[in-house]
């Protein structure tokens, strides 16, 4: 069931945020031991927010546009009363200190009506793409991708409607594309990051993850304090019969060269569809491309590697790839930091000016279908290899050195083999084309895609 589908039932009488929580509960417990999304299941207290909601429904009406409806948290968002572990195994086993209160973003959710679920599994620090302990619901024998891979298989195995996670270099859109769900990234800045522990200030986003676009919309309405009146609408999103007036940027196919075929067949196929829908498809290179990835990694290392220095300093057992990670950032020299920070400034002008006359641009969120487990070396369709963060992250890099909002949509239907995600990219505060346009392929490509069915032994 959808969240949108939920608050309605919830709010007309039609459905108990009590019976809800009980089936998203049993699910978990059926699933979830064979997923691995979830760090922490706050089942006591959803039980008895659930509770509190029924009656408050029934005396008052909703409060909000997620009055009863669950929702899950990525282990990086102080949520009050639980600690915050940054997917980190040292800072488990070390215990943690409960979370004074919840982050902003946290608060807005709770303030809208949203129960908590709990907290998601995500690689350490949020430094990675693959999300090691969650399998991937429709696919198990692969990755969930990273780092909120726990959030996008809460969602795909149906564990949760809605899920919050962070965007640094791609860690919304990568795991939504490989576990078939939507992730909106939207414009660096629009939602707080307090109360959420950094992996790269300059470059962290908060983010969603749903099994549907007008799922995306509704939680982006309510984390941006425009969907908070459950009257009222403003979220919603109407789904446009057709593309017409819209100017599409697809990039030239020197950059499609460097996907698997299965990837960039789908692509075609989706920017074929949208052409037919009244969409006009023009071709671009993308502005500086070489420089995107390089100047992402550094500004990164660097400042995780600030952040985190004292569990470098003090020996906290991290895991050893995290360690190399952030032993690299303290070893960036100042000068190529700035240098970094001054090439984002130069891209995002060069951006900028890339969207006179375009509405989006369309592209994959990642270069290649779910890898599996342990998989590091990729083989290239020229006959080179690549290396799976390089090939996770190589189309999610753009929106997240410049700041712009980007959508990831799953790319064709089930049928179609391995999950691929089609990613939007906007302007400035554009998230509304981004979500017409979703809503609009998702509708040309089927629908959303079904709840993943877990397989007995996977």
């Amino acid at each position: 069931m959808s969240a949108v589908e939920a608050a309605a039932r919830i709010a007309d009488g039609g459905l108990s945020p009590v019976d809800l929580a009980q089936q998203v509960l049993a699910r978990i417990r059926e699933d979830d031991p064979r997923v691995g999304a979830y760090t922490v299941v706050l089942e006591e207290s959803v039980l008895e927010e659930a509770e509190r909601a029924s009656a408050r429904i029934a005396r008052e009406g909703p409060r909000g546009p997620l009055d009863g409806v669950p929702v899950s948290v990525k282990d990086l968002f102080d949520v009050a009363g639980t600690p915050t572990w940054a997917g980190s195994a040292a800072l488990c086993e070390a215990g943690g200190t409960p979370a004074a209160a919840d982050a902003p973003v946290v608060a807005r959710l709770r303030s809208a009506g949203a129960l908590l679920l709990g907290k998601t599994r995500m690689d350490e620090f949020a430094f990675g793409t693959v999300t090691p302990g969650t399998r991937n619901p429709r696919c198990p024998e692969r990755s969930a991708g990273g780092s909120s891979g726990g959030a996008a298989a809460a969602v795909a195995a149906g564990m949760g409607p809605l899920a919050l996670g962070t965007d640094t270099g791609g860690s919304v859109r990568i795991p939504a594309a490989m576990c078939g769900v939507v992730g909106l990234k939207p414009t660096y800045g629009v939602l707080p990051g307090e109360g959420v522990v950094p992996l790269s200030w300059s470059l962290d986003t908060p983010g969603v993850l749903s099994r549907s676009v007008a799922d995306a919309a509704l939680a982006f309405a309510v984390l941006t304090g425009t969907g908070t009146d459950a009257h009222v609408e403003p979220w919603s999103v109407p789904e446009p019969a057709s593309a017409e007036g819209l100017t599409l940027a697809v990039p030239d196919d020197a950059l499609f060269s460097r996907c698997s075929p299965d990837v960039a067949e789908r692509v075609a196929a989706a920017v074929d569809l949208l052409a037919a829908a009244g969409a006009r498809i023009v071709r671009v290179s993308l502005p500086m491309a070489d420089l995107v990835s390089p100047a992402v990694a550094l500004i990164m290392a660097a400042e995780a590697s600030a952040h985190h220095r004292r569990a470098l300093r003090d020996g906290t057992a991290l895991h050893p790839t995290t360690r190399d990670r952030l032993e690299e950032g303290a070893l960036v020299p100042a000068r190529d930091y700035i240098d970094a920070l001054r090439t984002r400034q130069l891209l995002h002008a060069k951006w900028q000016e890339a969207f006179e006359g375009i509405d989006a641009f369309v592209l994959p969120t990642v270069a290649v279908p779910p890898v599996a487990h342990g998989e590091f070396f990729l083989p290239q369709p020229d006959g080179g290899m690549d290396v799976v963060p390089v090939a996770s992250t190589r189309f999610a890099h753009p929106a997240s050195l410049t700041g712009l909002p980007a959508l990831s949509v799953p790319c064709g239907s089930p049928e179609d083999g391995l999950p691929v995600g089609l990613q939007f990219m906007g302007r400035p505060h554009g998230e509304q084309t981004l979500l017409r346009l979703g809503r609009l392929y998702e509708s040309l490509s089927g629908g959303p895609w079904p709840v993943a069915e877990v397989p007995a032994g996977g």
